[in-house]
């Protein structure tokens, strides 16, 4: 069985054994919303132990103490205390301009709202606030996004109804910050034949926004360990970036030609 930690996304908990899904959901109401297929697959994707700890109201290492008994391999964490999740942070200030993003939609209708939420943040003015109705506290766009100079907070409604603000905190303009593009350093075909025959290679030239972004985020979820994707697309994307952060992906990126841009992405 595999050796997990606080930083293992719940997806590869749960693609390694299955019985993790009863095991999680039953430490606390928190975590029944795992059993769910639709929204097990929008959030074991993007959350660790830790996140989902921090979801539950309770430390890591109980999560991993619980994995521990079903055959994983854990590593424990030394800091025992865990930060409750807050309810309500909201700024003191009135808040003005609202953009409205309601994604239970989406989420019912079994598809991941990932994209409708990146397309929001992109269309946002700086005096914008983008508001976000969720069924469950989005903890890793939240730590994305304050990681960009977003100020966030969130207001639990229910347990199946969360609001989530977001709203530029730092000097930089809303658009400066959505363009850092943060790209590994070192050489990109160096790195690329670094991995000799453990390539998958895809072109998402031809393909209409969003299946770029939804093709590579599928090739990365079966990718197996030690390998690298290798694609060919017409731009750096830069809205599937914070994507690849949140699921620690490194990434390299190399210019072609115009239109025409070569990015590997592989685990650290």
């Amino acid at each position: 069985m595999m050796t997990i930690d606080s930083n293992t996304k719940i997806s590869h908990v749960f693609r390694e054994n299955k019985d993790a899904i009863d095991t999680i959901a039953s430490i606390n109401t928190h975590f029944k919303k795992l059993k769910n297929p639709v929204l097990r697959k929008v959030l074991a994707p993007r959350v660790t132990i830790k996140e989902a700890a921090k979801i539950g109201n309770i430390n890591a290492n109980e999560i991993l103490e619980k994995l521990a008994a079903i055959g994983f391999q854990v590593v424990y964490e030394d800091e025992v205390k865990t930060e409750p999740v807050s309810e309500s942070s909201k700024p003191v200030e009135d808040i003005t301009n609202v953009v409205l993003l309601d994604v239970r939609p989406v989420i019912k209708e079994g598809n991941d709202p990932f994209k409708e939420i990146m397309g929001a943040i992109k269309k946002m003015n700086d005096n914008e606030t983008l508001q976000i109705i969720n069924v469950f506290e989005p903890t890793p766009l939240i730590g994305i996004l304050k990681g960009k100079g977003y100020k966030t907070w969130t207001d639990k409604i229910s347990e199946e109804e969360y609001h989530t603000y977001f709203s530029k905190a730092s000097e930089s303009t809303h658009q400066e910050i959505v363009a850092e593009m943060p790209i590994t350093e070192g050489s990109f075909d160096e790195k690329l034949s670094s991995f000799g025959e453990n390539l998958k290679e895809i072109d998402v030239r031809l393909l209409e926004m969003p299946e770029p972004m939804v093709t590579i985020l599928s090739e990365i979820e079966i990718l197996p360990d030690g390998h690298v994707l290798l694609v060919n697309h017409k731009k750096i994307p830069q809205f599937l970036l914070p994507e690849l952060e949140s699921r620690n992906y490194n990434y390299m990126t190399k210019d072609i030609e115009p239109g025409f841009v070569q990015m590997i992405i592989y685990k650290g």
